[in-house]
């Protein structure tokens, strides 16, 4: 992709002695006050700025923020708050990865207008594509880092300010408020893509620190071709942790962001390490990339040089350092994440959550330090929180996530390294040398076992193990989003090139519309468009609705619903003729059961997050007439005593009859009003949000059919709950009559097992209690009294074998003892007669079973149990396995005889 240099051709560039050159080491242009044969960023150049800032002020992260903001304020400027870093209005991302991820696409492509214009923010932003970097690079690599957005968005006719002004705030900030000098100033050209939009940037560097990226977004990318927007976006992000940094000039970005954070884990780490290695590392730390190793190796022998040391002394000093600003870093990103209710899971966000905290773990066991993980996040939220108060709002929840997610590791590590170890002897027995990547991959996405610890292992087997350098990078890779897309059909193109018009949809006007009249103007095979309809089409984890068209000459069953676009189209037995017009007939009972459950999901929702915490959040739903699902995240099981409490307020809302109030609110105005719990099932596309309250309990962006107070509900009664997976739990509920029916049905079980037991309801427990007592003493007898009969037996099976080829043979067919009882005989038998083949078939219904004991004398002679196993259940068209001595399995009933036959044949052919 490539663009026309004029681009770069700013009028602010020429009236201040800006001189486009060709950086001769890395081959971009750039502009420059001075000639020069390189670029000014590193690796082309050293970070000159370590122990000697350009600047005349020194600020540390947070001054850093509010100089931005104030300055852009001053130059109109809008401030606002900034956005989650969870990205739960994207589907197309986890986190949210830069300033203008807030604005794309409604903004950007003009469908919305800004919440101002123009606006400045200090976004903090999340990314992993290069963790395996952070703390090698002195802090240039970050997962977690702000952005500062200072953003114009020009519309036709109505422009605010474009490229030269853009470049000109720039330079004013950097040169009037920070000092910098404009000779040591270097705009570097360069072309930005992201979020499907496009434009050329220029990237600023001093003293060999990039510090901002200066997007103009002028373009749309479809199909890899360039094409211009109505809206041109002024997009910059100022990279307030390099800015600061540039400011003080510490050794790294860490000392200037973290502040008394670092001496804090550097003690308690046990790291210590002189100031001079660090800033000569910072001044080449450039050139440090893990996804390059010869050129790192090559720079990291030069820093040694300067120093008088050797290469490996030099790592041995370094490595604790960089692992303690990665601990530092990752932390950070874990108070953020944990804050806004990620639960560490293996899917999603929930993924990224587990895997910072699993590397913050495996970095402080390495300085025996993993017990004071819980003390390094509350150092995270102390200092970080006169800034951000959600994190101390939300501090209990924050250290709970993480204790609880740290316990399940620990237990995890005990478990799985068994595992591992036993798949390391079979590479070894396998003659492999080098356990594959693929293998590390799949312990530590499986079993949550680290590279390294693997490493170790294999080293006491005698297997190498080469870990990639970008071994996570790569992971994080493979945890992106996959906006799951309906391939286009059929239908939807024929509805797309007939300009089939939006459906009016009635069924927001009311509930409780069952009956319409519309136009059909559209109708193909067996589905019919309307240009207006009270049909709800599936949706948000809601089934659609059914009923009935009607028209002059006929009528349909509606047996499904769907929306492709703005278009509402029925499924239908029979088409009516296009443009004729019909009457629509909803199911009333299937409508206003779909209404009710999912009113109760919502109201479900609030009280779990009400018990539980706030950092339950939906993780999907099922809306149905006779039951419905709700899945929520949460650290653990959901005990009774939650379940009921989480039931007991459910209700409780019903019973105070809320109203479930409905409102449309542009995009922006609804979060600003909402926040963005709007989004709990989901994204919820358009400009537009419908917006679901029920009092203080829930609030979301929704599209479902609701009632109109919680009171129409009646009655929630939760049925079950299931974990299905690490971190979300599902509740299984039914709500209304649905809900009576399962009560009354559970009554009638109950009645039942009381007139059974011949005792009042109420003493059930107690009665089943003794007689499970009765029944587990009968066992013990039956136990007792079958191993009686099994040594009784084993005298009688010597006296009863039969001779073949030298191998005594035993086989009966009996199905009055049992598996066990058979188990029993056969261990026995071929104790005390060693040459002995035990065959017992024990016939029940239309299956029997096989059971095979094969003596150590009559395995010597060829009878091995598995064998004869196999070959008995072949003949009874069935299957089984086992070992030399035991095995066992089934078969059809009605073909005894062959097996027997078989089984005489198989042991002569055998021995």
């Amino acid at each position: 992709m490539s663009i026309d240099p004029k681009e770069f051709d700013l009028k602010f560039f020429k009236e201040n002695g800006f001189v486009r050159q060709l950086c001769k080491k890395c081959g971009v242009h750039f502009w420059a006050q001075q000639i020069s044969d390189t670029c000014g960023e590193s690796p082309c150049v050293e970070n000159t700025f370590i122990g000697n800032p350009p600047t005349k002020i020194h600020l540390d992260l947070n001054r850093t923020r509010q100089t931005f903001l104030n300055f852009f304020e001053e130059k109109g400027h809008k401030v606002i708050d900034p956005y989650p870093v969870v990205a739960r209005w994207r589907d197309d991302l986890f986190v949210t990865i830069a300033s203008i991820v807030d604005f794309q696409p409604y903004v950007t492509n003009g469908e919305l207008p800004p919440p101002a214009n123009p606006l400045v923010v200090s976004q903090p932003c999340l990314r992993f594509e290069d963790i395996d970097n952070v703390g090698i690079t002195s802090g240039r690599h970050l997962t977690i880092f702000e952005m500062g957005g200072a953003h114009a968005f020009n519309y036709p006719g109505h422009q605010i300010y474009w490229k030269d002004q853009t470049v000109a705030y720039h330079h004013e900030l950097l040169s009037e408020r920070f000092g910098v000098k404009s000779e040591k100033i270097s705009y570097k050209e360069h072309i930005w893509a992201g979020g499907g939009n496009a434009g050329p940037a220029v990237e600023a560097i001093v003293d060999g620190l990039e510090i901002s990226t200066l997007v103009f977004m002028c373009y749309k990318m479809e199909n890899g071709k360039m094409t211009p927007t109505p809206v041109k976006t002024v997009d910059t992000g100022y990279g307030m942790e390099r800015w600061a940094w540039l400011s003080t000039g510490e050794p790294t970005a860490f000392h200037s962001i973290f502040g008394p954070l670092l001496p804090k884990v550097l003690d308690i780490t046990g790291v210590h390490i002189d100031p001079r290695i660090l800033s000569e590392t910072g001044r080449l730390s450039g050139a440090f990339k893990v996804e390059a190793p010869q050129t790192m190796i090559a720079n990291r022998m030069l820093v040694a040089q300067r120093l008088g040391m050797k290469l490996e002394e030099y790592q041995k000093e370094i490595e604790p350092f960089e692992k303690v600003c990665a601990v530092l870093d990752h932390t950070k990103s874990l108070v953020f994440l944990l804050s806004e209710g990620v639960v560490p899971s293996n899917v999603k966000t929930g993924y990224l959550a587990r895997m910072l905290l699993r590397r913050v773990y495996r970095i402080l066991s390495e300085f025996s330090s993993e017990s004071k993980i819980l003390d390094l996040m509350k150092y995270q939220i102390d200092y970080w929180s006169p800034h951000f108060k959600q994190l101390k709002e939300a501090e209990d929840e924050v250290l709970k996530l993480t204790d609880v997610e740290v316990r399940k590791y620990q237990r995890t590590l005990e478990r799985e390294i068994e595992h591992v170890t036993k798949t390391l002897i079979s590479l070894k027995k396998n003659n492999k040398k080098v356990v594959p990547t693929d293998t590390l991959v799949e312990f530590y996405e499986s079993h949550g076992i680290h590279p390294l610890q693997v490493k170790e292992k294999a080293q006491t087997i005698g297997l190498e193990v080469q870990v990639p350098a970008d071994f996570f990078s790569s992971i994080v890779k493979m945890h992106t989003p996959k906006v799951q897309r309906e391939e286009t059909e059929e239908l939807e193109e024929i509805l797309a090139k007939e300009k089939v018009p939006a459906s009016e949809k009635l069924f927001y006007k009311s509930t409780r519309l069952f009956d319409f009249e519309a136009k059909v103007v559209f109708v193909h095979g067996k589905y019919v468009a309307l240009d207006r309809t009270a049909f709800y089409a599936e949706s948000g984890g809601q089934l659609s609705d059914q009923g009935q068209i009607k028209w002059q000459d006929g009528e349909a069953l509606v047996s499904d619903v769907k929306k492709f676009g703005g278009v509402i189209v029925h499924e239908v037995d029979t088409t009516p003729p296009l443009g004729a017009k019909v009457t629509g007939h909803v199911n009333k009972e299937r409508r206003m059961a779909l209404a009710i459950h999912h009113t109760s999901t919502h109201i479900i929702n609030g009280a779990a997050r009400k018990v539980l915490g706030e950092h339950v959040w939906q993780a999907g739903a099922q809306k149905d007439v006779d039951e419905s699902r709700l899945d929520i995240t949460h650290y653990t099981n959901l005990t009774d005593e939650e379940v009921k409490e989480i039931e007991k307020l459910a209700n409780e809302i019903v019973r105070e009859d809320i109203p479930v109030e409905i409102y449309e609110f542009p995009r922006f105005e609804a979060e600003k009003r909402y926040g963005y719990r709007l989004y709990q099932g989901g994204v919820v596309p358009g400009k537009e949000l419908r917006v679901v309250k029920i009092g203080d309990h829930d609030v979301e962006a929704c599209g479902g059919t609701h009632l109109e107070r919680t009171g129409e509900i009646g009655l929630i009664k939760i049925m079950k709950v299931e974990h299905i997976q690490d971190g979300v739990e599902r509740i299984i509920f039914a709500s209304g009559d649905a809900a009576l029916q399962k009560v009354q049905k559970t009554f009638d079980i109950i009645r039942d097992v009381s007139n059974k037991l011949l005792v009042p309801q109420e003493k059930i427990p107690q009665t089943l209690d003794k007689v499970l007592t009765e029944n587990e003493e009968l066992r013990k007898k039956v136990k007792r009294y079958g191993k009686r009969i099994s040594e009784s037996m084993v005298h009688y099976i010597a006296d009863k074998v039969i001779n073949i080829s030298d191998v005594k043979v035993y086989f009966t067919v009996d199905p009055d003892l049992d598996e066990n009882t058979h188990i029993e005989i056969g261990s026995q038998a071929i104790k005390l007669i060693p040459d002995l083949l035990y065959c017992a078939l024990i016939p029940s219904n239309n299956f029997i079973q096989v059971i095979v004991f094969s003596g150590e004398q009559a395995q010597k002679k060829g009878v091995i149990a598995s064998e004869v196993v196999k070959r008995v259940t072949e003949e009874l068209g069935g299957s089984g396995g086992g070992d030399k001595k035991f095995a066992r399995g089934g078969g059809k009933v009605d073909k005894t005889e062959q097996a027997k036959e078989a089984l005489q044949r198989y042991i002569q052919e055998m021995i």
